[in-house]
């Protein structure tokens, strides 16, 4: 084969990588069990903390459950950065459950 031809192949290659990696979902759907220890901050602060840093878009916590679900742009922030800020602010988690968010599951946001 002559090299234009292999330079051809590899760039072909190379778009179908980026459109293949690009095509896929941006939000992550978090669910976490916390515990909270004697150095925690409120709750209601632990929430604005999350949700100021740039990525978080949605938290949800039910007043009678220790399960909290968190919705984050994966391509703002990352999900180690998530739940540092659950430990620095003195709460202990446990991941439950990760899922990828299909912009179809989203019917409240504008298409």
């Amino acid at each position: 084969m002559n090299r234009s031809f292999k330079i051809l192949i590899c760039l072909s290659l190379t778009v179908l990588t980026f459109t293949v990696s690009c095509s896929s979902s941006r939000k992550n759907e978090l669910t976490y069990r916390y515990s909270s220890s004697e150095s925690a901050i409120s709750f209601d602060s632990l929430r604005s903390e999350i949700l100021g840093s740039s990525g978080a878009e949605m938290f949800v916590a039910y007043p009678d459950s220790d399960i909290v679900i968190i919705h984050y742009d994966r391509f703002r922030t990352h999900q180690n950065i998530i739940e540092a800020c659950f430990e620095d602010c003195g709460y202990h988690i446990e991941l439950v459950k990760k899922n990828r968010i299909e912009e179809k599951d989203l019917p409240w946001e504008k298409k």
